[in-house]
């Protein structure tokens, strides 16, 4: 019996529970140094390498980030880390 493989996708959800996250808990796991008021900003003008949306129209609604374009995300940096690392290390 074979095991499957889980996709970073899949750890997403395990780790959420949702596939639509609030930014602010995306950014606790992986942009630890930004204020709320920069990842408000960033979010915004659309600065972070995956989209970010408003389930409302309210400003003072709270930024959504979808698991799967997180995912897309995590995976580039993760290729590009490991053609870096296979350069330095010939």
């Amino acid at each position: 019996m074979s095991v499957p493989e889980l996709k970073t996708e899949d750890y997403l959800f395990m780790r959420y529970k949702a596939l639509v996250v609030q930014l602010e808990d995306v950014c606790k796991d992986y942009y630890p140094n930004l204020t709320k008021k920069v990842m408000n900003e960033r979010a915004c003008k659309q600065e972070f390498p995956f989209p970010c949306f408003r389930l409302d129209k309210s400003q003072k609604s709270p930024y959504f980030v979808h698991i799967s374009e997180l995912a897309v995300c995590i995976n580039q940096r993760h290729e590009t880390a490991k053609k870096d690392y296979a350069t330095f290390h010939r």
